[in-house]
């Protein structure tokens, strides 16, 4: 009975004494974890590159607010400053391709596509930060 409580305890104490290694994902090497989220008139450096990205403003948003059905999905346009070195261009971007306002989902910039998969907050949804996030992939 003894030597069991004796095995209890030091296999607790041991057990009590192990660690954990954190797990981390690396996103330029996976492709489904290559996404850059940018608050309101804040820059991000997309990382492994030179590239940096600045969200200004938000142009438009009409989209069809949350918990409401719509004949229409509506469409939201962010104003984007993009830089590598010396080269600086600025993009409107939008929620969905919208051909006629000349309105694109994607641009491509220093060897990259940035491609929009959120703008927060959503119409009528939560109250959050307003932020943009992107999905960038290394053009070929």
């Amino acid at each position: 009975m003894i030597q069991r409580l004796l095995f209890c305890t030091a296999l607790l104490l041991a057990l009590c004494n192990c660690k954990t290694r954190p797990q981390t994902t690396d996103s330029s090497s996976s492709g489904t974890n290559n996404l850059v989220t940018i608050g309101l008139r804040k820059e991000v450096k997309i990382p492994n590159s030179n590239v940096n990205l600045q969200f200004n403003a938000v142009m438009e948003d009409n989209r069809c607010p949350a918990g409401v059905t719509c004949v229409w999905e509506g469409l939201a346009i962010a104003d984007i400053d993009a830089f590598s070195g010396n080269q600086k261009s600025n993009f409107q971007v939008g929620t969905r391709d919208f051909v006629p306002q000349n309105v694109k989902k994607s641009f491509v910039f220093a060897g990259y596509k940035f491609t929009l998969t959120a703008l927060k907050p959503h119409p009528g949804g939560k109250q959050e930060a307003t932020t943009v996030t992107f999905k960038y992939e290394k053009e070929n």
